[in-house]
């Protein structure tokens, strides 16, 4: 296995460009969407346990990629001219990965019942009626109670005229919306990808499996630590598995032990639910993270601990919403998009002269301008589309959300919080590669209303928020990183940046598409689970009913999260040696998520830093399959339960959640 040198000294060599979003792999991608998002929405409408998108690293994915690429070694022992090459395989990957990344729990689990669930759950005890059907857009919304009724009851087919024509008006509008708000993000990252991916060289853990799957010698799968990682997650997995099935048997008991049982008297108290689970693909992709990021995300998990016993002791727990994790969180993730961003400052000054000169003035281009994938200069050309795209994406969602009845500066304010987040979040993938990165109280609503409080927004833009919910509840499964993540593996697999772009949006377009089918489909059938969508109304009619002002205590926290986050980032900077990294501190801001896998960070990092000790980084590339296997034995074996769940209807065992 090549160590990042070799990598590197290969990136430097001109070499000629692949094009790995060929037909056939646009094709594959395309058809595969379809099964892997009927997977993700049967699985959470029927069980809601083992989401795959609440995890960094996509199971379903990775699962589909591995049996791609075992059939592919097949195909190139029996038809080698047909077979797929690593830049193809890593498309479908980017492809499925994106689309998955849209049918998840925080995106079009949650759009997809919020259509209808305004007009549904009316009452007279809750005024909705009254409070906010007249702002709802009825172009985004469905209110034919008598089309609703199938829809949650179930024991039918969404194959009928009276259906599709009641759906289709908001499936093309929230379609098409949802689009361009990606579309822009694709934009954001081709002007940041020669930054953040060739200049400053981030190391993206999350895509390190793949990329070591789909090797062209099969490399991991002949080694032979690959398969001893994989036998202890499998095992534990199989072990555990054949346990719900068979109570007698034995069980590993990797997530029974709490440490909040244990502390009971005040203040220690305050410390709550503090599992001590090992989680195979969470010890697997810790290993993956530098070491200074792997200390910090368990470190400043025990550090909001702290923080919480430290308030209970000084009785700061009085106050309402007390320790404001989620405004600590959002200053966090802003400070850490906004100080990503004045670290490439030399690059946005390059693409703006660039730009410049690509509309007829006289400025003489940089001499030492980046080359792309394919060895040609870098030059104007390359700016112009994807500023011209982000103008355009962002003149829709302008237009799209003035329609709905959002006031021009609540839009600009909404959509720049969102974006900053979303680069936030990008960033944190792309340098750490947590295992999960939940962001529940962290979003450009929470920044809104604890800033300027309910009460001067307009009822209007209040709703068009409160809509905007469905794809703001939580960042689990954030589209921006796979989209970043997309363009990283371009360069590893040295193909054409432009053709990704269309796999891309061929993923989102088919994605949300596949999402509303599997979602309508499988709820006319058992009947809609509906529980994420009314969120947003819950909201908006607190918002209405009870208006607020700033909250002071909320807006200070946020602005304590930010300053910190800035004293860490100052530090590293200045300090070389300093072990604390700002995103650990954003990360471990969501303390449910992340509390499911602080533990199994630990145990890696702790693995991770006596092997370096030791036995260097020689020793660390030796064992780094084994926990490569970690994740794709914990992948394969967990994620079949769940596959053996949804065809038979069986209780299984949940190797996550």
């Amino acid at each position: 296995m090549q160590n990042n040198t070799e990598l590197h000294a290969q990136h430097l060599q001109p070499q000629k460009s692949h094009p790995g979003v060929t037909f056939r792999a646009l094709l594959l991608g395309v058809l595969l969407i379809p099964p892997n998002t009927y997977f993700i929405m049967a699985n959470h409408l029927r069980y809601w346990s083992t989401l795959p998108t609440t995890m960094s690293l996509i199971y379903n994915v990775v699962v589909t990629l591995t049996v791609l690429t075992c059939l592919n070694f097949l195909l190139k022992w029996l038809l080698p001219r047909f077979a797929f090459r690593q830049g193809e395989l890593l498309t479908i990957y980017v492809i499925l990965s994106i689309s998955s990344a849209i049918a998840g729990h925080d995106m079009m689990q949650t759009v997809v019942p919020v259509i209808p669930n305004g007009f549904w759950f009316a009452t007279p005890e809750n005024e909705w009626q009254q409070l906010f059907w007249r702002y709802l857009p009825n172009w985004m919304t469905l209110s034919e109670l008598s089309v609703l009724q199938d829809f949650y009851d179930g024991d039918t087919t969404f194959y009928t005229k009276r259906y599709l024509s009641a759906w289709w008006e908001p499936i093309l509008w929230w379609t098409l919306f949802l689009s361009v708000l990606m579309w822009v993000m694709i934009c954001i990252d081709l002007l940041l990808r020669k930054q953040w991916i060739e200049r400053e060289r981030l190391t993206y853990p999350i895509v390190r499996l793949p990329i070591e799957m789909t090797y062209a010698d099969g490399r991991l799968f002949k080694n032979k630590m690959l398969w001893i990682g994989f036998a202890i997650a499998g095992s534990i997995d199989l072990v555990n598995g054949i346990h719900a099935f068979f109570p007698a048997f034995p069980e590993i008991p990797v997530r029974k032990a709490d440490l909040g049982i244990y502390f009971t008297e005040k203040p220690w108290d305050a410390m709550g639910w503090t599992p001590v689970y090992i989680l195979s693909f969470g010890v697997g992709l810790a290993f993956l993270m530098p070491l200074e990021m792997s200390f910090s995300l368990w470190f400043f998990y025990l550090f909001w601990k702290g923080e919480r016993i430290l308030g209970r002791a000084m009785g700061l727990q009085v106050l309402p919403g007390f320790p404001y994790d989620g405004p600590q969180g959002v200053g966090a993730y802003l400070a850490i998009a906004c100080f990503a961003l004045y670290g490439g400052r030399k690059h946005f000054y390059a693409v703006f002269k660039n730009l410049i000169g690509a509309f007829g003035m006289k400025i003489t281009r940089l001499q030492t301008a980046p080359t792309d994938s394919s060895g040609e200069m870098q030059d104007a050309t390359d700016y112009r589309w994807p500023v011209a795209g982000l103008i355009g994406g962002v003149l829709f969602l302008f237009i799209f959300s003035y329609q709905g009845g959002m006031a021009v500066w609540m839009i600009a304010l909404y959509f720049g919080i969102y974006y900053l987040l979303a680069l936030g979040i990008t960033r944190v993938r792309a340098e750490v590669g947590p295992p999960t990165h939940e962001m529940f109280v962290a979003n450009p609503r929470q920044f809104i209303i604890d800033s300027l409080g309910s009460r001067p927004i307009p009822p209007p833009s209040l709703t068009m928020m409160s809509l905007y919910f469905a794809f703001n509840r939580g960042y689990r499964a954030h589209p921006m990183p796979h989209t970043l993540e997309g363009f990283k593996l371009v360069e590893v697999a040295n193909m054409r940046a432009g053709r990704m772009v269309v796999a891309m949006m061929c993923a989102i377009f088919f994605g949300i598409l596949a999402s509303f089918w599997a979602y309508l489909v499988v709820s006319y059938n058992i009947g809609a689970n509906p529980g994420l969508g009314s969120g947003g109304y819950n909201m908006l009619r607190s918002w209405l009913y009870y208006p607020t002002e700033t909250n002071i205590p909320a807006v200070t926290f946020m602005g304590v999260g930010f300053l910190f986050t800035g004293l860490l980032w100052w530090l590293r900077t200045r300090f070389p040696m300093f072990p604390f990294h700002p995103t650990g501190y954003a990360v471990a801001s969501s303390m449910w998520t992340f509390g499911w896998l602080w533990f199994s960070v630990f145990i890696s990092w702790g693995i991770k830093n006596i092997i370096l000790r030791f036995g260097g980084i020689r020793l660390y590339h030796r064992v780094l399959p084994l926990f490569l296997g970690l994740i794709l034995g914990q992948f394969i074996v967990g994620g079949g339960w769940v596959l053996v769940r949804l065809i038979w209807s069986v209780s299984v065992y949940s190797f996550y959640r």
